[in-house]
């Protein structure tokens, strides 16, 4: 008998019940303190984010624009990087163009800078490779210097990042290439020549 839970009797208060839910499951109380944790979390961030662009607009700024070209304005970019070339256009430079890459091939997201760029959902992606985060769905910042070659991934792996491949090709304007250091940039101004020649 001593056992069994507590039944608590039909006229006693609320509290009572909740208080005997959490004395007989005390992870109950780790949920609790998480969820807290959470919702503070949550709120201390949109209340910043407001407050910052409260203060913007009262200075005269679009918190949305910033001080950077709308992303519709940006001339089409065409060209290869390295990791290092890549990393400049995280979003912070005054053109707010933002760039990542995926299995190698590199995109241009910066229509996407609510979720991309220094104020955005994923901020750690803007100017890296983001395979692996994509891969490990992991939203930490990859701060590899050096090229990623990806051969440790099984098949299942590059079978997702492949999808992802996709998913960004078909809404993002293709950029160019992620290349190892020292390997050749392509030209993509004779691809465009050859591309008008045809159309003659």
């Amino acid at each position: 008998m001593s056992g069994r839970p507590k039944v608590a009797e039909p006229g006693s208060p609320w509290y009572t019940n909740f208080y005997n839910s959490f004395k007989q499951t005390p992870i109950n109380v780790a949920l609790l303190v998480v969820s807290a944790v959470v919702f503070y979390k949550v709120v201390s961030l949109t209340r910043r984010r407001q407050r910052r662009r409260r203060d913007m607009r009262a200075h005269g700024l679009d918190p949305l624009q910033a001080g950077q070209q709308d992303p519709a304005d940006l001339a089409p970019m065409r060209c290869d990087f390295t990791v290092a070339e890549l990393r400049r256009f995280d979003g912070t430079r005054t053109d707010g163009r933002i760039l990542v890459a995926i299995n190698f091939s590199v995109y241009d997201v910066s229509r996407s800078k609510h979720y991309y760029g220094p104020e955005g959902i994923y901020p750690n992606y803007g100017g890296r490779d983001i395979s692996r985060n994509l891969i490990n769905f992991s939203v930490e910042s990859n701060e590899r210097k050096e090229f990623d070659d990806l051969s440790d991934l099984s098949l299942s792996q590059m079978s997702t990042l492949r999808e992802w491949d996709l998913q960004y090709r078909e809404r993002y304007p293709y950029v160019g290439k992620l290349l190892r250091e020292g390997v050749p940039h392509t030209n993509y101004d004779d691809e465009e020549d050859d591309s008008e020649d045809a159309e003659d």
